[in-house]
């Protein structure tokens, strides 16, 4: 890559603690310290007391925390609109010359009149399409329109993929869910030097460890094989008790709250990546994994349950397994069948590997919006 600088200050706005908390900001600052960008700021909300601090990041992030406690639950909705005005005052003390990375609709929206007013470049980061999580149907309609109003009128709006969306807008830009090339490559040496329980088959868990997340299924699975040569690699925060208890088995290597670097590491010591989403949830039905992304580049394969919908073109790709939520016998039988059938692991593995190498690494492709903006 050529050696770009960049010569505006970034802000990015997202209602989290950290940046190293949510691994595409993560990402993105590792990208901005590189092009030299002179000043990244991260204007947040710390959920948790002291978990603003940026364990992973050993260059230096200015924070502007608006909004402290409420934690993760979804017991303080409230919040969200404290959020929303205090992001829209503090919107006014941007500069004209700053770049604004906005997480979320409840981040890009205050942001638009004052970047209208000012000038400042904002780019709406959409990770998770906020009107999804919307359970109210009157409030979700008001929100989905503007939304609409939001993305048309933003400098980009970034998106991991089309299927979410049921309307056009000319800034939308696809920024698949995969790693930054240098990340990968620190990953692989992380492999090369660590040591890894041996098994026939191992699957790989990862990420928020909760019960969303199907962990609960996962646990089911893992004490169903426990007499098989297969095992579990797991990486992540232990967010429910099936968690904990996945976490303590035999037949599992719980590698605890690692950084993205570590956590893609295990990649290459696994055969395939777990990726079950409770369908109960719209936007888990539209997920966009991460993990998806970096199966591809580390040439694995992937578990996915058959409701997710965005998860239907990876199926038809056959680099994913793809089963009902609650299938767990079903699950169970193409584990022992894969485990039993190299060649069709190696195939699967194949064409995960070979269709990565079409997508973009997430660096490259953010690149390009600093450098033309």
């Amino acid at each position: 890559m050529s050696d770009t600088i960049l010569k505006s200050n970034v802000i990015i706005v997202a209602p989290l603690s950290s940046l190293s908390l949510r691994t595409r900001l993560y990402k993105l600052a590792l990208l901005l310290h590189k092009i030299q960008c002179p000043k990244i700021t991260h204007v947040g909300w710390e959920r948790l007391l002291g978990e603003q601090e940026e364990h992973r990041i050993d260059f230096n992030i200015d924070k502007k925390i608006l909004l402290k406690g409420g934690g993760y639950g979804s017991g303080r909705k409230y919040l969200y609109l404290l959020w929303v005005i205090k992001v829209f005052f503090y919107s006014f003390t941007i500069k004209r010359n700053e770049i604004v990375w906005a997480l979320g609709f409840e981040s890009a929206f205050p942001l638009l009149l004052a970047s209208k007013i000012k000038g400042f470049t904002l780019c709406f980061d959409d990770a998770d399409r906020f009107s999804m999580l919307i359970k109210n149907s009157y409030l979700r309609r008001c929100i989905k329109v503007l939304e609409v109003f939001t993305s048309r009128r933003v400098y980009k709006h970034v998106i991991p993929s089309f299927e979410r969306y049921n309307f056009k807008s000319n800034t939308f830009y696809l920024v698949t869910n995969v790693p930054s090339e240098d990340v990968l490559q620190e990953a692989r040496r992380i492999y090369d030097q660590k040591d890894w329980k041996d098994f026939a088959l191992t699957i790989n868990i990862n990420g928020w460890l909760s019960k969303s997340r199907g962990i609960a299924i996962a646990l089911q699975v893992c004490d169903r094989l426990k007499n098989h040569d297969i095992g579990f690699i797991m990486a992540g925060k232990l967010d429910c008790e099936e968690a904990i208890l996945l976490s303590q088995r035999d037949n599992v290597q719980y590698l605890g709250e690692v950084s993205n670097e570590e956590a893609l590491a295990s990649y290459y010591a696994s055969d395939l990546v777990f990726t079950y989403y409770d369908p109960i949830s719209e936007i888990n039905r539209h997920a966009a994994s991460n993990k998806w992304g970096d199966a591809l580049k580390t040439g694995i394969g992937i578990l996915v349950n058959k409701e997710v919908i965005s998860a239907q073109k990876l199926i038809d790709q056959e680099v994913a397994i793809g089963l009902a939520y609650d299938d767990i016998e079903g699950l169970l039988i193409e584990i022992k069948a894969l485990s039993a059938n190299k060649n069709r692991l190696e195939a699967i593995k194949k064409k995960a590997l070979n269709l990565g190498k079409d997508v973009p690494y997430f660096n490259a492709n953010i690149r390009k919006i600093f450098t033309s903006s």
